[in-house]
């Protein structure tokens, strides 16, 4: 009886209602097989056919959705690269089968070669899994995770009392996102929580914002805790933190990038809209937005950013900062690590901290006002 249903990721499962006549993803999905897992929801009946419209939010988003509609049309999807020998689900598999029944622990190893993602596990992995299981790991002055009784002497493992338990109640391979706390010196107030990735990523001298407040990092300490004073309104700097949000796939990366090349090709022919709008899919409206906003990237830059020609751009922010953007479409998963990889690369060449971000299509490198330090001397 609904005549609308919103959903987010829930209708990528595989869950069919057949009444839904139509998909509206809204931003880019960022991956072809989940475009077309999603859309495939709909049309559940005979003599039906699945039906979707994507709605982008920004003009990159739009090059990127009509780059997925062609890749669709082209019959490509995104590669799946299958773990190989994952030592987290391989101590969970251990702590399973010894809860059970006892193993020795080559027979243990045997069976669990006999899985193909280990089939090629080597025997010292297994035996430092197995050792960590039985020994624990390691916290503070303590060890905690005693899961496995290990028999040295005659080769047998079997579970400890937890085990079962354990094995039932944590299976999984989520990892866990902790927060570390913020207290403000010299009186230790608290003053809210970080993510773990961003505080990790940060170091003394760093400030961020946390609710209307500039705050200046003095230390981050082990247990969880970033030592910070108050920053009296400075700027603060690039925030670098891996959001929840999926970067795009390998694959559609090399789509858009495809797609821009072949619309800078065909700019100046006459037939550019028409020939947009039947490969893509677009509406007229659309197929003129992307193409006027590739002109533009082109007339301004001389040249369109794609995973064969990047682009290097230096500019001021309003304080007086310099930003140099990285124009490469190569997705997140890449952009993110060469971002982290210059940072480190220049900060240890030219002894001057740096703050570094990433999208999916671009990465950005930043030096905060009041600092004369020249961007292009490194390259």
């Amino acid at each position: 009886a609904l005549k609308a249903l919103v959903a987010t990721a829930s209708l990528e499962l595989g869950i069919d209602i057949g009444a839904v006549d139509l998909v509206c993803q809204l931003e880019s999905p960022r991956s072809i097989t989940t475009f077309l897992q999603r859309v495939g929801r709909s049309g559940h009946s005979l003599g039906l056919t699945p039906k979707g419209i994507l709605f982008p939010n920004t003009r990159d988003e739009l090059v990127e959705c009509a780059a997925l509609v062609r890749a669709v049309r082209s019959g490509r999807l995104d590669r799946v690269y299958p773990s190989v020998a994952p030592l987290d689900i391989l101590a969970q598999q251990i702590v399973a089968e010894v809860a059970c029944e006892p193993w020795t622990e080559d027979e243990l190893f045997r069976l669990i070669q006999n899985a193909w993602p280990y089939a090629g596990l080597s025997r010292k992995d297994f035996d430092e899994i197995v050792e960590m299981m039985s020994e624990g790991i390691a916290v503070g002055s303590g060890r905690v995770a005693h899961y496995i009784h290990r028999d040295q002497i005659n080769g047998v493992l079997r579970g400890r009392r937890c085990a079962r338990s354990t094995a039932i109640q944590c299976g999984g391979a989520i990892p866990e996102i902790a927060d570390y706390r913020v207290i403000a010196e010299p009186d230790g107030t608290f003053v809210g929580t970080l993510d773990e990735d961003f505080s990790i990523e940060s170091m003394a001298g760093d400030i961020f914002l946390l609710g209307s407040t500039s705050w200046r990092i003095k230390r981050i300490e082990a247990a969880g805790v970033v030592r910070v004073e108050d920053a009296h309104g400075a700027p603060p700097n690039i925030p670098f933190w891996n959001g929840e949000a999926p970067g795009r796939t390998l694959e559609l990366s090399e789509e858009v990038s495809r797609l821009r090349v072949d619309l800078a090709q065909r700019l100046e022919e006459p037939g550019v809209l028409k020939w947009l709008e039947s490969e893509c899919a677009l509406t007229p409206e659309a197929a003129e937005q992307v193409v006027r906003y590739v002109r533009v990237q082109r007339d301004s830059m001389g040249i369109v950013p794609s995973q064969q020609d990047i682009v290097f751009e230096r500019f001021f922010d309003e304080s007086g900062g310099q930003q140099l953007v990285v124009h490469a479409p190569f997705g997140a998963r890449i952009n993110r690590a060469w971002g982290l990889a210059l940072r480190k690369r220049f900060c240890v060449g030219f002894d001057f901290e740096l703050q570094a971000a990433a999208s999916d299509d671009a990465m950005l490198l930043s030096i905060g006002p009041n600092n004369s330090f020249p961007l292009e001397a490194m390259f």
